[in-house]
């Protein structure tokens, strides 16, 4: 690493820019150009946290205390992004320290699944040799880590000491290897974990044996999301089904040609990205109970991220490098800012800030009233992984091998854990740990995964860990400082030509055009 290594991966900006991209219909609009000149570390080029524009609501602890269903506590991380809205977010401290605990491998290191993970195929057509890299994200209940492999297999792993309790095979045969990508859910002491063998599986959480299988109309990469009695997953043939706790259909509904996104379900109401051959995409609303659709979120590109909502917006991002801001109730845009590649990270939504990753290799905080950029931390690598956040810091796995603790506040950061391979897994946290899957086939449990409450190394708000070096006199990040609004338009790019643009275009997405979205 040189000297300006340091800068380049954690750049401080300001909450203004050369100009805002702005739209009258998201059809219309083009990607637009959007550039910036990272500040100084002065005091007065940091962002103003002294406010919460977006107001206490908007502070996941205060939705999660209106549901009625199993969510992140201190030895809790039980589902994808921590409870049924993706909220991401955990009052539980993390690690304060790069200190690896324990790693427990799935088996062989192999290379990266081609199109990991949105296909077992790459683009050449031909089947993708699988290997054992663990992309699936981990559940964390009652002391067992709960995970997925491409070996085929889901495994139950002591938290403490990482010793496997179990392992269950997915597939038509004991010795099949069809991927687990999806990220379990645990819920009354049974996980719930999709396959690429076709189907979502329950396996009693203490002995690993099947209860059930049900089978879907095509491979399952998104995680199941738990929600009053119901398990809400799609398939990969862009089916979404409402399966309930003994393995029966409640609904299901064709809503795309194919479903990466892990759905949110709020309000009765579930959130769910959509894909389509002819690289278009939205989130759709269907209603809870019987899969009707209620309404649709325009979005430029196709959407496999996971959405959150929160306080009446939902908040999304696509292949088209958009992060969205968009009113649930009118399917208005609130705001939205053009990143510099695609968006397959979920967003995390915390106390007036979004924390999201993208393929330009930054994690982003971003004003959630406005869009405005309140800092960004820019990796070696693509990240599609989902953040996880605490009171003082957003953990979050990069393509460039490592795991990244970055203060809540001042982006600096705090520590890194460098693995042998990719991190495509979004990491779960819970007091003192936080576990995470690598493409070299390892889970990893970073900090003290005993339970005991985790000390931060400062209290949140605070800005320590500034990186050594000096700062560099240029790189420039993309977005400039606003969010663009719902007012205005950008003309000479309509939507007939972005697409074009886009098909013709090679570096618009990750391995193989597919990625995790939500995983």
């Amino acid at each position: 690493m040189d000297d300006k290594q340091p800068w380049r991966r954690r750049t401080l900006l300001r909450r203004v820019g050369t100009s805002a991209l702005a739209l009258s219909t998201l059809g219309v609009a083009g990607p637009g150009a959007a550039s910036t000149v990272p500040q100084s570390d002065a005091a007065d080029d940091r962002p103003d946290y002294g406010s919460d524009p977006a107001g206490a609501e908007s502070d996941p602890a205060a939705v999660l205390a209106l549901q009625s269903t199993v969510s992140a506590g201190p030895g809790r991380w039980p589902q994808f992004q921590a409870d049924p809205a993706n909220s991401g977010f955990t009052d539980a401290l993390g690690p304060d320290g790069a200190s690896t605990a324990w790693t427990f491998d799935t088996g062989s290191t192999g290379r990266a699944t081609a199109a990991v993970p949105g296909t077992g195929t790459p683009p050449d057509g031909s089947l993708d040799d699988p290997t054992d890299n663990v992309v699936s994200s981990p559940a964390v209940v009652d002391g067992v880590v709960y995970v997925g492999s491409n070996d085929g297999h889901l495994y139950a792993l002591d938290a403490a000491s990482g010793e496997q309790e179990w392992a269950y095979g997915t597939g038509s045969a004991p010795d099949s290897r069809e991927e687990v990508m999806s990220s379990p859910a645990v819920v009354d002491g049974t996980v719930y974990v999709g396959s690429h063998d076709g189907a979502l599986h329950a396996v009693d959480a203490e002995s690993g044996d099947e209860q059930w299988t049900f089978a879907t109309d095509g491979t399952v990469f998104a995680s199941p999301t738990y929600r009053d009695g119901v398990l809400y997953v799609g398939s990969q043939a862009g089916t979404m089904y409402a399966v309930d706790t003994a393995g029966e259909e409640v609904w299901s509904a064709s809503i795309a040609d194919r479903v990466d996104s892990t759905a949110a379900v709020v309000d009765d109401t579930v959130y769910v990205g959509r894909w389509n051959d002819d690289r278009t995409g939205s989130v759709v609303a269907l209603d809870a109970a019987d899969g009707e659709e209620v309404r649709t979120y325009a979005a430029r590109g196709e959407v496999a991220c996971s959405p959150t909502v929160t306080d009446g917006v939902v908040y999304f991002g696509d292949y088209a490098g958009v992060i969205y801001a968009i009113d649930t109730g009118t399917a208005e845009l609130v705001w939205g800012r053009q990143l510099g590649g695609p968006v397959l990270s979920s967003p995390v939504v915390v106390a007036g800030t979004v924390y999201v990753g993208s393929n330009d290799e930054s994690l982003w905080a971003l004003d959630a009233a406005n869009g405005d950029i309140e800092w960004s931390y820019a990796t070696d690598g693509r990240i599609y992984g989902s953040p996880a956040v605490t009171g003082d810091t957003v953990y979050v796995g990069s393509e460039d091998t490592s795991l990244y603790a970055i203060d809540r506040e001042s982006g600096r950061e705090r520590f890194a854990v460098e693995t042998d391979g990719e991190i495509l897994s979004s990491p779960a946290v819970v007091a003192g740990a936080v576990f995470v899957g690598s493409s070299d086939s390892f889970v990893y449990a970073v900090g003290d995964p005993t339970g005991g409450e985790s000390v931060s190394a400062t209290p949140p708000g605070g800005t320590d860990g500034s990186p050594s070096g000096t700062a560099g006199p240029d790189g420039t990040t993309s977005g400039d400082g606003p969010g663009f609004g719902a007012v205005g338009a950008l003309a000479g790019l309509g939507l007939g030509a972005w697409h074009r643009m886009r098909a013709g275009s090679s570096s618009d997405a990750g391995p193989g055009d597919a990625g995790p979205g939500d995983d």
